[in-house]
């Protein structure tokens, strides 16, 4: 299966890349961060993509925030839902599960926190109700792909200038912690599984549009449980696609 995950930054705005990536790409799945519309806001050419099924969970927020998922028609998968029974999951529109046997796709967007305040909680909050889903999954032997905006680089070699960002919410040792913590139940970092170096990013400024400077953060995972290591078989940061100020990322896994 070839997944992507992208944070589109308004799907209305990324229209004319989206499409075009789509078309070009043609991956099997797309999940899809930041929606910023309601269903019924969006072009007929985001509703009837050829060959692809939709979902969408928006925020119920105008311009804020929603999840998409996009599939080939064709794949055996089971009905998406929003709905995982964990509260901070099923708020705000940042959660979409879909199912293939014994295998549970997740799409996550997970909050800013920006604000070092209520919503850096609630940000900690959604990652530990994460980690207690996720668990459950896999204590029931299911497999699990999460496709995530995540908000926080884990490493320092996951964004451009760590010493300066100590107190930013995207590299808070509280967040990094979390993280780290969520592998532990049983996740791999996908991307990190084939490539060990820094200087891979999957946000960047809009002052630096072109991505030249490459002063970005790393937010963006496919997190792969460990059941499922040996089916990766390609990852890959799609940084030459533009369209938002998040690049697509890449998993290519045996299912």
């Amino acid at each position: 299966m070839k997944l992507i995950s992208w944070n589109v930054n308004g799907l209305r705005s990324a229209e004319v890349e989206f499409i075009k990536f789509i078309n070009d790409q043609q991956p099997d799945v797309i999940m899809i961060q930041e929606l910023r519309a309601e269903p019924n806001q969006l072009s007929m050419f985001l509703c009837q993509i050829p060959d692809y099924k939709k979902f969408f969970n928006p925020s119920g927020r105008s311009g804020y925030g929603g999840t998409v998922l996009y599939y080939k028609g064709d794949l055996p998968i089971e009905n998406p839902t929003n709905i995982t029974g964990e509260q901070n999951l099923d708020a705000e529109g940042r959660t979409i599960q879909f199912n293939m046997g014994k295998t549970i796709f997740l799409n996550f967007y997970v909050p800013n926190g920006s604000d070092l305040g209520p919503r850096l909680k609630y940000k900690l909050d959604f990652c530990k109700s994460i980690i207690k889903y996720t668990k459950s999954l896999l204590e029931k032997n299911y497999s699990v792909i999460i496709g995530a905006d995540m908000n926080i680089a884990h490493t320092e070699i996951d964004l451009y200038s760590p010493k300066t960002n100590q107190k930013s919410s995207g590299f808070l040792p509280a967040c990094r912690k979390i993280f780290t913590e969520l592998l532990e139940v049983g996740f791999v970092d996908s991307f990190r599984y084939f490539n060990k170096g820094g200087g891979f990013y999957t946000w960047w400024s809009f002052r630096d549009p072109k991505r030249k400077l490459n002063q970005g953060w790393r937010y963006d995972y496919f997190l792969v449980s460990d059941n499922l290591i040996t089916k990766i078989k390609r990852t890959a940061i799609l940084k030459e696609v533009f369209g938002s100020d998040h690049c697509p990322i890449l998993l290519e896994i045996e299912i």
